[in-house]
């Protein structure tokens, strides 16, 4: 069995550049490989919309693991591919209002009911990837600024949690950040989030939110993030509780990037 799902109008236009069966799109030429692994990779290819060059990202998957099946059985409580539980995601944060791609389309192809190859096409996000805007901006902004952008993200995580979902892959390399005018003038920062095949769902676990947090405090290293400004997400997040609590969360928070970095080489930037 083999599917390709397009969203709005997007069938037509992937069209236009030739692109309409799964293998075209599976196999299409002139795509630049930014990620892999054995089972998945990441690439930018380029599509003609409205006249205009423009850049989309193209996530193929191949051969999934017995556990990612199980494991998306568990969250979705059905059986989809990789790329449909993804596009799900995308579906679900979105009517969150929190950011995340917006969807081109996506295909699966199943073999004995098993999933084979399967991918997913979305377009470029708004924004810059934060990581490289902290490297190119982080050391020249005044403390006010910085302070602003690390409460917004505490309080899009504390949104992301509320939502009952949980992200894995917290990391400074997977979120998106964007700066914006709101209704008085001012700037405000947003922040929309990557790699969302492994997100999880109906997650009530407090440790499963450390671990979130964990993993975002392993990724802000120290050349850029001082103890301040991670006591100041943390401060955040924990909204209205007592010293007490907020250090408590905190001391969490650390052991589980310190037990993670043992796992993982930390990544400089």
């Amino acid at each position: 069995m083999e599917r390709v799902v397009f969203a709005d109008l997007w069938k037509q236009i992937l069209a236009e550049n030739g692109l309409k069966t799964f293998r075209d799109i599976y196999h299409c030429h002139n795509k630049q490989r930014i990620n892999s692994n054995r089972k998945r990779n990441v690439s930018i290819i380029h599509l003609k919309v409205g006249g205009e060059e423009k850049r989309f990202y193209l996530k193929r998957f191949r051969h999934s693991h017995l556990k990612d099946i199980i494991f998306i059985f568990l969250n979705a409580g059905r059986f989809y591919s990789q790329a449909a539980y993804e596009w799900s995601n995308i579906k679900l944060l979105r009517k969150n209002n929190i950011g995340a791609p917006s969807r081109v389309c996506f295909g699966e192809q199943f073999r004995l009911g098993l999933e084979r190859r399967a991918f997913i096409i979305t377009e470029e996000l708004k924004g810059q990837c934060l990581k490289d805007f902290i490297v190119q901006n982080y050391e020249k902004l005044p403390v006010s600024e910085k302070e602003k952008i690390i409460v917004s993200l505490a309080n899009t995580i504390k949104k992301i949690h509320r939502a009952g979902i949980s992200l894995p892959d917290l990391y400074v390399w997977h979120i998106f950040i964007s700066k914006d005018k709101n209704v008085h003038g001012d700037d405000e920062y947003s922040f929309a989030f990557l790699d969302l095949n492994r997100m999880k769902r109906h997650v009530n676990s407090e440790n499963e939110r450390i671990k979130n947090l964990g993993r975002l405090h392993y990724s802000m290293i120290d050349k850029y993030f001082d103890d301040s400004m991670r006591r100041l997400l943390i401060e955040t997040y924990a909204e209205s509780t007592g010293k007490k609590e907020t250090d408590k969360l905190l001391r969490r928070v650390k052991r589980y990037s310190r037990k993670y970095s043992k796992r993982r080489k930390t990544k400089q930037y």
